[in-house]
């Protein structure tokens, strides 16, 4: 599987000291629908190019914007763009065939991909509930495997054992705070860990990934036939050894 890191321009060097195989977060969509972007090194190339739509706003007509996303993939190389947002159809279509004529790929939310042709959908692998396996053998029969990329995020929860309400987010300090002593057990259909916990009156229900979660829906991807995968600094970056071999220094 190609396996993508995704670092803005701040945790660059630490992202290559893992890999090569980046995904840039330096991109996003101004509010009058520009392509804006933050400083990256002259001599960056290769990689793929990440583009948020937060605070932005994707203009009506979108074939300025797709020419300046096929520009820049052109001056730095990059293989591809992952849209990270909720892009309408026309800016679907227009980039995927803009793309697509170079040779380039584009990756997109799974609930946008079908409104691309050629787009791979993008699936995140943090369940809660159900079997990670059949998540992902159900979207390689709706798209075919080789349309399929991996959201490697990573989950790390606290969530109530009884009644309503969502989970809480956890740090990795408060993460490791709250297992410092408890017996963790490992979910086969979610493909992750957890443990419980007494807080007050109340049972917790404490569900994470670590670096071997990770890699094994890594795994049950593969057999799959699925190529493609992303994991993101910070939430990764103590587990770097683990997720990616050293890189040698140039």
């Amino acid at each position: 599987m190609e396996l993508y890191l995704a670092t803005d321009g701040q945790r660059l060097q630490t992202a290559l000291q893992s890999t090569a195989q980046l995904a840039h977060m330096s991109y996003r969509i101004g509010p009058e629908g520009t392509l804006l972007s933050s400083p990256l090194p002259p001599a960056l190339r290769g990689g793929l190019l990440m583009l948020s739509d937060e605070g932005g706003q994707y203009p009506d007509a979108p074939q300025s914007l797709c020419r300046a996303l096929t520009r820049e993939c052109l001056h730095r190389r990059y293989a591809g763009v992952i849209v990270d947002g909720t892009p309408p159809e026309s800016f679907c279509r227009a980039l995927d065939e803009a793309l697509t004529g170079q040779g380039r790929r584009l990756f997109l939310p799974e609930a946008a991909a079908e409104l691309a042709p050629h787009a791979l959908a993008v699936v995140c692998t943090a369940l809660t509930s159900g079997s990670l396996t059949q998540r992902l053998t159900r979207a390689a029969e709706r798209w075919g495997p080789e349309r399929l990329a991996l959201d490697l995020q990573r989950m790390m929860a606290d969530f109530p054992l009884s009644g309503p309400g969502g989970g809480i987010p956890l740090t990795v300090s408060r993460l490791r705070e709250l297992a410092q002593g408890r017996a963790t057990y490992f979910s086969r259909p979610l493909c992750a860990r957890y443990f419980t916990y007494r807080d007050g009156g109340d049972t917790r229900f404490v569900l994470f990934d670590d670096g071997q979660t990770l890699k094994s829906k890594v795994e049950e991807a593969e057999k799959l036939g699925i190529g493609f995968g992303f994991f993101m600094l910070p939430e990764v970056e103590d587990l770097l050894t683990v997720l990616f071999a050293p890189q040698a220094a140039p």
